[in-house]
């Protein structure tokens, strides 16, 4: 009798135990704690997914879609969060379902470049989110800003940046991001230095658009700027290389094209914004500038210069010239180098 009482003591926590292994069980306890990705991956769940979008999605992800299943009925996953999610390898069953269950989606970084057209931004921007290149153009053209211009010019009030986006964001929320920096640019002291300047605020952003392509050099823009308000001063045609760029690229609709180098037979594209075929400047900005290129239109440096060429000892830089006679020998030099290199 003694022995079996020492016994049941033992017998109660078996017992117990077991019980608890049963509810931990019924609970799914087992299930949740499972580690269940056997790799990173992104997963992706459209505007409008169901649970069944998510199984869909993680089954080719997964080691056992089973288990997933049992888990998030357990925990009783019924609201479905869209959105971009990153699931770490070694990632359990719970990790899983309580991200979905927050909609801790991932956060993007996307650098918006000096694109050339709202066509490029759109299609650049297409791949890396939910929006499409249609719905973020319509998003643009539904703008104040856009009111009364044409889609070329539209790229005006769109600045250059690293923004951080949701996968999901709408068209909307998308576009007002990246033209926040522009409105936030003109301070009233700007604009004032915009009235002085005798520019539109369109025409600003236009030669600063040129001021940007000729120099990414944030110490040279305000020379560059200044050669133009000279030419522009003087009636001179601006013959910029990056318009013609623009014109070629809008006449075959290839804005994701990189072209480097400006032919003769370029000259000649008919087109508005060729500025050696047309005086002043082109009706909108050729690409999105940065706030430096601004700058220089609204400051630029005072110079007697009207001619320049690109400096092959100091790439990035020009060599500047105030006759055409100093022009040509400074043209030589760059015709002599190109040549040695052969660039085409």
């Amino acid at each position: 009798m003694q022995q079996n009482a020492a016994l049941q003591p033992v017998s109660k926590k078996i017992s117990l135990l077991f019980a608890l292994l049963l509810l931990l069980g019924s609970c799914g306890y087992f299930d949740r704690a499972k580690e269940n990705i056997p790799a990173d991956f992104k997963l992706f769940l459209p505007t409008g997914a169901t649970y069944q979008t998510v199984l869909d999605s993680l089954r080719p992800h997964i080691d056992n879609i089973n288990t997933f299943e049992k888990a998030a009925a357990s925990m009783k996953l019924k609201r479905i969060y869209p959105g971009r999610y990153t699931l770490k390898k070694g990632a359990t069953n719970e990790q899983i379902i309580r991200k979905l269950q927050l909609g801790q989606q991932d956060e993007i970084d996307i650098t918006v470049g000096n694109y050339n057209s709202v066509f490029e931004l759109a299609s650049r921007l297409d791949p890396l989110l939910e929006a499409t290149a249609p719905q973020l153009l319509a998003a643009i053209a539904a703008r104040d800003e856009a009111k009364g211009l044409d889609s070329l010019q539209w790229i005006y009030f769109l600045a250059p940046n690293t923004y951080r986006f949701y996968w999901t964001q709408t068209p909307d929320e998308i576009i007002a991001k990246i033209a926040a920096p522009y409105h936030k640019y003109w301070t009233p002291e700007k604009r004032a230095q915009l009235q002085k300047s005798g520019l539109a605020e369109l025409q600003a952003v236009t030669l600063a658009s040129v001021v940007q392509l000729e120099s990414y050099r944030t110490d040279e823009q305000p020379r560059v700027a200044g050669l133009y308000h000279n030419r522009l001063k003087l009636d001179m045609k601006l013959d910029a290389d990056p318009t013609v760029i623009f014109a070629k690229k809008a006449q075959q609709n290839a804005w994701n094209t990189k072209i480097e180098r400006v032919y003769y037979k370029d000259l000649r594209i008919p087109s508005p914004y060729n500025t050696y075929m047309n005086r002043g400047l082109p009706p909108g900005p050729i690409c999105m500038p940065n706030p430096s290129a601004i700058d220089a239109v609204l400051f630029p440096e005072k110079t007697d210069y009207v001619y320049f060429v690109a400096d092959p000892s100091r790439p990035g830089y020009h060599l500047y010239s105030k006759t055409l006679a100093e022009q040509e020998k400074n043209a030589k030099v760059y015709r002599d180098w190109v040549e040695k290199n052969g660039i085409r």
